[in-house]
């Protein structure tokens, strides 16, 4: 079995980066701009799980901008929010703070590295954790999520990752219900609130050509802590795990061509919802944190095969299929 390696010395359009690599993964992650994930490969399939946005290049983001103009892809950390808002009158920004900052990266053995960043208008510390044993099909990952300040906040948060669209891309979570944040054009799914029985039909597969929608929804009733976005003409797919008692919803951003001519979708596990905070707290959906409290939450990021609709995860991160 091939030890894991870890590199620090390597960089990407200037930026330092680490990296993360076995026999089955490599993983590329940028400290400087919010310690993004910015390529999860999976060699098997010799294939970018993650989606990069075609037009827009790594480039050190101001903090405060609109995500959207920055935002090349891959996998982040957002909190105390999604969309922008004013709580306590304070502006919070597009998908939070932490994705735009500077973050530390120190190794912490052969296998892991240990990545820090503390807010600028919210008293937070976020640490994350990520290991890669040799053999293994994916990252674990250990949030640690701590109020270093003197009062109280509310945060919802998020794990965003990117995900490419292939000709036969599903989207499982095992969820009961879906709530509609936007859909568009036209509300073609249905208004902003309007609830359905997760599934529904026409969030499987987008076609082979772009249809010019897209759509933001939340899936909610989780019956486990899992998600899978994969592609039977791949043959392969990008999944998560992650406890439940911590991520109550998942966010599924999907973009078939409606938006600046991409297609791509996001599939997230956060810890509330709405996607903006103020809105979050009214529906009592947010975390309040007390000073010295801490969020903890031990999560995966998993690569794996399959050409058929599966089950969940096994421990050793092999998907589960029906009998």
């Amino acid at each position: 079995m091939t030890p894991t390696r870890i590199t620090h010395n390597w960089s990407y359009l200037g930026f330092p980066v680490c990296v993360l690599e076995n026999e089955i993964i490599r993983v590329t992650v940028v400290p400087a701009i919010g310690a993004k994930v910015h390529e999860f490969i999976y060699k098997p399939a010799d294939r970018d799980l993650l989606f990069h946005h075609p037009r827009v290049e790594l480039r050190q983001p101001v903090f405060g901008a609109n995500v959207d103009n920055w935002w090349t892809g891959g996998l982040d950390d957002a909190l105390p929010t999604g969309h922008p808002c004013v709580v306590g009158d304070e502006e919070l920004p597009f998908l939070g703070e932490a994705w735009s900052l500077p973050w530390t990266a120190e190794q912490e053995s052969g296998t892991a590295v240990r990545f820090t960043r503390e807010g600028v208008i919210t008293p937070f510390r976020i640490e994350r954790r990520m290991e890669l044993l040799p053999g293994e099909s994916f990252v674990r990952m250990r949030h640690r999520i701590t109020n270093i300040g003197t009062a109280s906040f509310r945060l919802i948060w998020g794990i965003h990752p990117g995900l490419p669209v292939g000709p036969q891309t599903r989207i499982q979570i095992p969820a009961r219900r879906g709530v509609v944040q936007d859909s568009w054009p036209a509300d073609r799914l249905g208004a902003s609130g309007a609830e359905y029985q997760w599934p529904s039909p026409e969030l499987v597969a987008p076609g082979t050509a772009p249809a010019g929608t897209w759509d933001h929804h939340y899936a909610t009733e989780l019956d486990a802590g899992w998600l899978a976005v994969w592609d039977a003409q791949w043959g392969c797919g990008f999944g998560m795990t992650f406890p439940t008692s911590v991520f109550r919803c998942v966010w599924v951003w999907m973009v078939d061509g409606g938006w600046r001519g991409l297609r791509c979708v996001a599939v997230e596990p956060w810890t509330g919802y709405p996607a903006r905070l103020d809105h979050a707290i009214e529906a009592g959906n947010a975390y309040t944190l007390q000073p010295g409290q801490k969020i903890v939450a031990e999560t995966r990021l998993i690569g794996f095969q399959t050409r058929v609709a599966i089950e969940g995860f096994q421990e050793d991160g092999l998907p589960l299929t029906a009998p």
